[in-house]
């Protein structure tokens, strides 16, 4: 079985889920290759399986969107015409920024009727995505949920010293944020909440890579003139994340849109509980890890919510692991396989 994927192992994003998951499913026999147009244009492909082929429809500029959503639809329309089957794993249901809403309208009724199978990472999801594309009713799907970043990254490191590599009191209890910033992930937010909390030994660190200046001025702005928030606003290398999260009691991620979240599960791979809004499909994670990992709050993020949750992790005892061995990535792979052998018998 061959298998173009989109993307596979080269994900500029950072983020390693496509890599940790295409390397278990080569284990298993099939052989997969990163997506690029001339790669596309060449065929030879049973399966195109593609990750967020929305995208594009975030691209600021029309004429960039337009093209690349053009040049998209047109490779796998001569894809499918060579018999290669298109499977979508269904991360978000929409792009979290839409500067072109009517190109949002043109872009779903032309991509949808491609689709010969489908994977979501939650049951909620898969309810979702049928409500709002009854056409994915009619096609093989399979629900994979998202996999640990364990392997991925180096072991976590105690939290006595990664609190002295990064000058934090050993007694302070400490809120993070780790990942890259765009605005529905409401970091603005976050730091404004945290410095009503009232406990003035508290910490709050922000690490990551705003999309644009503009929301990186905003984020210092709300931090401006407390000691209590310390920024770092760029890209962390894989090898300093396990010193970031290791100094956390709790990390935070008032998304104001989450469907699903790859920053709660790197988080949880590093054994720090999370707390998100009980939205999306937050509470089937909540109860698939355990409440003492994953904490959840109603509504926008309040003082009193962050307050709260950060002294419960503090007080509770937990095992020294979370319990994420049931989304290792090789029993993930067998069920994306199996979900890729119905979609070509089909």
């Amino acid at each position: 079985m061959d298998v173009l994927a989109w993307p596979a192992f080269d994900n500029k994003t950072g983020n390693p889920y496509t890599h940790l998951l295409y390397r278990a499913v080569e284990r298993l026999g099939p052989r997969v290759h990163e997506f690029a147009p001339r790669t596309a244009l060449r065929g030879g492909h049973d399966l195109w399986h593609v990750h967020w082929p929305d995208d594009f429809l975030s691209q600021p500029s029309l004429p960039r969107a337009v093209g690349y959503v053009a040049a998209e639809l047109v490779l796998m329309a001569l894809a499918r015409q060579r018999g290669a089957r298109l499977v979508w794993t269904i991360h978000d249901l929409g792009p979290h920024e839409s500067p072109h809403p009517w190109l949002e309208r043109v872009f779903w009724p032309l991509f949808l009727p491609m689709v010969d199978g489908y994977i979501t990472l939650s049951e909620h999801a898969r309810a979702a995505a049928r409500r709002r594309f009854p056409r994915l009713s009619s096609v093989p799907d399979a629900v994979v949920p998202h996999g640990h970043y364990r392997p991925a990254y180096p072991d976590p490191v105690p939290q006595p010293e990664a609190r002295q590599r990064l000058g934090l009191s050993q007694d302070a209890p400490v809120v993070a944020y780790v990942g890259r910033i765009r605005p529905y992930k409401n970091v603005e937010r976050l730091v404004q909440t945290f410095r009503d909390v009232t406990d003035k030994a508290a910490r709050l660190l922000v690490t990551g890579n705003p999309v644009s200046a503009e929301l990186e001025g905003r984020i210092e702005r709300a931090a401006a003139g407390s000691d209590r928030v310390r920024l770092d606003l760029r890209f962390v290398p894989d090898e300093e994340m396990p010193t970031v999260l290791g100094a956390a009691d709790l990390v935070a991620l008032p998304y104001d849109d989450i469907m699903h979240s790859g920053s709660a599960l790197l988080a949880l791979s590093f054994d720090r509980p999370v707390l998100v809004p009980e939205a999306g499909a937050m509470r089937e994670l909540r109860a698939d890890v355990g409440p003492e990992w994953v904490h959840t709050y109603d509504g926008s993020l309040t003082a009193a919510a962050l307050e709260g949750a950060l002294q419960e992790v503090r007080a509770a005892s937990r095992s020294g692991r979370a319990p994420l061995d049931h989304r290792s990535w090789e029993p993930l792979a067998r069920q994306t396989v199996a979900l890729y052998e119905r979609v070509l018998s089909a």
